[in-house]
């Protein structure tokens, strides 16, 4: 039994399901059968089933031993490389710097995978690319540097 995929799981229920109690409220929509609470509800359903899935993970776990990692020193800087991409996108474009942000955070990961390291930022830009500007017509910011 693993106590952190345990409390992990239930707090992931919880957040799903007060979450799911909060969509109650949205307004209803007459002509439609989605509504703005559609999706909200899929993704608080979504974080409920896999809590659960986390919940019968860490009873079933029969190994008592947790790997005792560097996660909160991961997690630091992992959210400073975020932080810093925040903060250059501005000036770098939305491209540039979510290219090397995935790059830097994939490196950060210890993943050393040429093959990895250039199709997720790929894939990834271009997914953004033709769901967002092709298809949505969204503008994605160029940055002042590129004006």
């Amino acid at each position: 039994m693993k106590v952190p995929h345990i409390t992990s799981g239930i707090v992931s229920i919880f957040i799903g399901g007060f979450f799911y109690f909060l969509t109650m409220d949205f307004p209803k929509l007459n002509n439609t059968e989605t509504g703005p609470a559609f999706l909200p509800r899929i993704y608080c359903g979504l974080l409920v089933v896999f809590g659960l899935i986390l919940f019968i993970q860490g009873i079933l776990d029969k190994n008592k031993e947790v790997k005792k990692e560097k996660t909160f020193l991961f997690a630091l800087l992992s959210m400073g490389i975020v932080c810093l991409y925040i903060v250059v996108m501005p000036y770098v474009g939305f491209y540039i710097s979510t290219a090397l942000t995935l790059v830097a955070l994939l490196l950060f990961s210890k993943i050393r995978s040429i093959l990895t390291l250039v199709s997720v930022p790929v894939g990834a830009l271009l997914f953004v690319y033709v769901v967002f500007e092709l298809l949505l017509k969204v503008q994605i910011p160029s940055g002042s540097l590129f004006l």
